[in-house]
């Protein structure tokens, strides 16, 4: 598995979320909305999130 594209939208927000990223695998499997944060020890990615009804 292979990445294969990443897409990052910057934020230009004072807040701890820096940017907003989506990586491509093997040009088939997208994930979308991985946050990167400031963290107390530098920057931390979170992975998606979602809560089902």
């Amino acid at each position: 598995m292979k990445i294969t594209d990443v897409r990052v939208r910057k934020l230009n927000d004072e807040g701890g979320m820096k940017a907003v990223v989506s990586v491509t695998f093997d040009n088939e499997f997208v994930v979308h909305d991985i946050k990167v944060i400031e963290g107390q020890n530098g920057l931390v990615i979170a992975m998606p999130s979602r809560k089902t009804l």
